[in-house]
């Protein structure tokens, strides 16, 4: 699987163009139901384009959620099966929307911003620790110590770091340094070179 990293300016555009779709549809939701977590981010900015309040919508709560009109919010759908389950969970008139989708994708939702194809996996803002670390561990694990080790190893997955750079500036940096303080890697330096490795 390929990775794409993807900046806030990026998203704040496709959560314009979502907005712009609902309004010129001239839908108008009294509530905002946004799915953990990435739901959430978007909710919160279509809110302002909206005028609506968001509300968190908790599948593990399953129980039925009433509403007289409702927009049910998530940042990708994959299977569209969570999205499924927010609908069946939701009581009332309602409509929803996605930021990106996959093109083999079951559901398609009301509202889209974009396709993306079935083998790359978007790493959003609000995902990129979680997102990253894994590769960077897998990384360090196949014995690549350095940070243009750490690079090239990202880079088979389709992140090259001029990308990455551009995206998200100096977080690959603050994420070993996440890593350190979370006890999972260590820095040391050899004649003057920084290096990374597992925490042991």
């Amino acid at each position: 699987m390929r990775f794409a990293v993807v900046n806030w300016e990026y998203v704040e555009r496709l959560c314009r163009k979502v907005a712009m779709q609902i309004l010129e549809d001239n839908f108008r939701p009294d509530k905002i139901l946004a799915l953990a977590k990435g739901g959430w981010f978007v909710s919160m900015i279509l809110s302002d384009y909206l005028g609506v309040e968001v509300v968190n919508l908790d599948l593990k709560e399953k129980r039925d959620v009433r509403v007289k009109r409702a927009l049910i919010v998530d940042d990708f759908i994959n299977t569209g099966k969570t999205m499924k389950t927010a609908m069946e969970s939701v009581k009332g008139e309602f409509k929803t929307c996605a930021l990106l989708m996959f093109q083999n994708s079951d559901l398609f939702p009301d509202y889209l911003g974009d396709f993306v194809s079935g083998d790359v996996w978007i790493i959003f803002p609000w995902n990129f620790v979680e997102d990253i670390s894994p590769l960077i561990l897998s990384a360090l694990e196949k014995g690549e110590t350095d940070i243009w080790g750490i690079r090239d190893f990202l880079s088979s997955f389709g992140i090259d770091y001029l990308s990455l750079e551009i995206a998200q500036p100096n977080k690959l940096e603050e994420v070993l340094t996440v890593l350190e303080k979370r006890k999972m890697v260590e820095k040391f330096e050899d004649q003057g070179k920084v290096y990374w490795r597992l925490k042991k």
